[in-house]
């Protein structure tokens, strides 16, 4: 029949606690490196071997019995506290981990080798359990923890009050070393209990390592989040950047030969699905090369950066101006007939007329030939009204210049 001895509470105690080292092995990745998971770790490791020699000791010296196993439960809240104040950011006061070990280890061989007392080696282990809960409870005593913090300071707090009550209890109760193990189910259950809440401290520790994990690795795709929109808006921004330093002319920022095009032919289509005029403006700044002759290239420049402020600026927003050659220029007037296009014409003319350049050091008066084209019926492509425009413009030249002249 099955019994439920101190035996048998220590061993699964035992196997549990080294569950849980297992478990550490992944957030603490060593079990011996220096963080506060593989301090915990190598807490529980030490509580598993502690209740093994306990359980299956008895073949052995009492070295390993009385003393070993005692000083190794020890030796595991140590690295409870030691764990806790590296997950904090408190540097661990080893001197005095060191001196607690060794008083506990004369005091359990004293008391388990010279002077053999259970009471005294139960109420060791008992006042340094309820001393090294107390101490990581005041640890745990900070705003800036993760929820699980509350859950282990529970356990602590619970942990400590028991093993005082079982202080108490070792103080008044005489106790026979050579039947420990053999002792009845109520000391097994008290036993089982301790041993389970030791268990509890390291399987909450081991929660809040996996909070504490979880936390940086929210807060690193966060980042990466942030990077990531970072990029996105760079992408975007250089992609329009691009996108207009292909379709723009960069004397002039107006449309180049290529955009005007593309978006002219789309207007084209648009004009006839719609059944609305579009016109089309072709200008040419009029004896440009004396200017250039007389006055240089970087006065040319100029010239041809003002005439295209011109023509973007008299008309409307939804007009289209480019330059689709040297000094020629070219406006796409949608839904426009030829009235407003012979007036949109005129308009731009005199306000290239009216152009002041002496402070660029051009002396002599700017002036441009338009030619004016309305889009046709039988008209399909871009090409067909850039023609007529194009020989509209040569008999506003051919007539004297600085004139606007419609097919």
């Amino acid at each position: 029949m099955f019994t439920f001895d101190v035996a048998t509470a220590t061993f699964l105690i035992g196997f549990l606690s080294l569950l849980i080292a297992c478990a550490f092995r992944g957030p603490g990745t060593h079990f011996l490196d220096g963080s506060a998971s593989g301090q915990w770790a190598l807490s529980a490791l030490l509580g598993a071997a502690a209740a093994f020699l306990t359980t299956f000791g008895a073949g052995l010296p009492p070295l390993f019995t009385t003393v070993a196993d005692n000083v190794l439960s020890i030796a595991c809240l140590v690295f409870v506290h030691r764990g806790m104040a590296i997950f904090i950011g408190v540097p661990p006061p080893d001197r005095a981990y060191c001196a607690a070990l060794a008083v506990s280890t004369l005091a359990f061989a004293w008391f388990g080798l010279i002077q053999p007392q259970l009471e005294i080696r139960i109420a060791i282990v008992a006042l340094a359990r309820a001393g090294f809960c107390c101490a990581t409870l005041l640890l745990l005593a900070r705003p800036d923890l993760p929820f699980g913090a509350r859950y282990l300071a529970a356990i602590l707090a619970m942990a400590c009050a028991w093993n005082i009550m079982r202080l108490a209890v070792a103080m008044a109760t005489d106790a026979d070393s050579t039947q420990f193990l053999r002792a009845g189910t109520s000391f097994a259950v008290m036993a089982a209990i301790g041993g389970i809440l030791n268990v509890l401290i390291n399987a909450f520790q081991f929660r809040l390592a996996s909070e504490r994990i979880c936390d940086e690795l929210a807060g690193r795709a966060s980042r990466l989040t942030a990077q990531r929109d970072e990029l996105h808006a760079i992408v975007l921004e250089r992609t329009a950047e691009q996108s207009r330093l292909a379709n723009t002319d960069s004397l002039t920022g107006l449309a180049n030969r290529r955009h005007f095009m593309e978006h002219g032919s789309r207007e084209v289509s648009r004009a006839r699905r719609y059944r609305q005029p579009l016109a089309m403006l072709l200008l040419d700044i009029d004896h440009f090369k004396e200017i250039n002759d007389n006055f240089g290239h970087p006065a040319g420049d100029k010239v041809i950066a003002a005439v295209a402020n011109a023509c973007r600026t008299s008309g409307r927003g939804s007009d289209l101006a480019g330059r689709i050659g040297g000094e020629e220029f070219a406006v796409l007037l949608p839904e426009t007939n030829a009235i407003a296009a012979q007036l949109a014409a005129e308009r731009l003319r005199r306000k290239i007329a009216d152009l002041d350049l002496a402070a660029h050091g051009i002396t002599r008066a700017i002036t441009a030939s338009i030619g004016v084209a309305v889009l046709q019926g039988s008209e399909t492509a871009l090409e067909a009204l850039l023609a007529r425009a194009d020989q509209a413009l040569y008999l506003a030249k051919q007539t004297g210049r600085n004139r606007v002249v419609s097919t």
